[in-house]
């Protein structure tokens, strides 16, 4: 698989290491790239070359990837993955840089625009716009739940594989995208170990969270974000509400939306599609 000679970095965060993919020229404009939820940062492979004029980054979410997993007996928060963001930002000496997020790491680079929207020179977001919402009347069952998986993980088994082949089945079976897509999350997402292959995920992604934000949380950080702003809706991508997706959109001052047709993964399944789509967004914010 050609990866156009991405290079391999590492972020030292005071609570573990972030790895990251990188292309482009050091001193061209930074764009930093979030991925999904169980997905690593080969999820920007394909659009990377139409990017090129920009310094990409693509980290791997901590406990995802090549990056260090969470310390045994603590919790897992998504909002741990903002400061997360902007620690990386603070870490690069960068006083502005573009966002790129896709599902949930478009929440989190959401959320980070609405904290710090003066440092963000532009949002592009894949299929997400801000983190998946819980509603407050479900809060005491869902921390009781939390912590019941939590207390069984010791338990916890992660499937192993007898080789790479079975892996990819088995995502492709999961998440509905092309195969070469998966092939790309598999490279860096499958650990070798002794008795076949297991994803280098950290199993405490597959607990309920002890806390969410609830919808009307999430509002202020939206209202604040200033950056022009890129959606792209695959259709049919992930099931939202559309009547809160449509609530979310309204709530950014200066947003475009494009309504694709594809799934979930589209800039990896077609990246000739994304990758011109952004790089023209991007070129456009980020020039002036």
């Amino acid at each position: 698989m050609h990866h156009h000679h991405a290079e391999e970095l590492n972020f030292e965060l005071p609570n573990g290491t972030v790895a990251a993919l990188a292309w482009g020229p050091k001193d061209a404009q930074p764009i930093l790239a979030v991925h999904g939820w169980l997905d690593n940062a080969a999820s920007f492979i394909p659009i990377a070359p139409y990017l090129k004029d920009f310094r990409l980054i693509a980290i791997d979410l901590l406990g995802h990837g090549l990056s260090t997993h969470f310390k045994t007996g603590t919790y897992f928060h998504f909002i741990d993955y903002v400061a997360d963001i902007v620690n990386i930002m603070n870490l690069c000496n960068w006083e502005r840089c573009a966002l790129l997020g896709h599902s949930l790491g478009a929440g989190i680079s959401s959320i980070v625009a609405g904290i710090i929207p003066e440092r963000i020179s532009a949002l592009g977001l894949i299929d997400g716009i801000g983190p998946i919402t819980v509603n407050e009347q479900q809060m005491p069952d869902m921390m009781s739940k939390s912590i019941a998986e939590y207390a069984h993980l010791p338990d916890k088994k992660l499937t192993r594989y007898a080789n790479q082949e079975e892996a990819i089945q088995a995502r492709l079976t999961a998440s509905k995208m092309a195969r070469t897509s998966v092939e790309l999350l598999v490279s860096r997402g499958l650990r070798a170990e002794h008795d076949g292959f297991s994803w280098c995920t950290d199993p405490r992604l597959l607990c309920k969270p002890l806390a969410m934000f609830t919808e009307s949380q999430i509002a202020p950080f939206l209202t604040r974000i200033s950056s022009k702003t890129c959606l792209l809706r695959p259709s049919p991508g992930w099931p939202f509400d559309e009547k809160i997706f449509m609530a979310r959109i309204n709530y950014l001052q200066n947003i475009e939306v494009h309504r694709i047709k594809g799934d979930h993964h589209i800039h990896m399944d077609t990246p000739e599609v994304v990758g011109p789509l952004m790089n023209e967004f991007y070129s456009r914010a980020l020039t002036g």
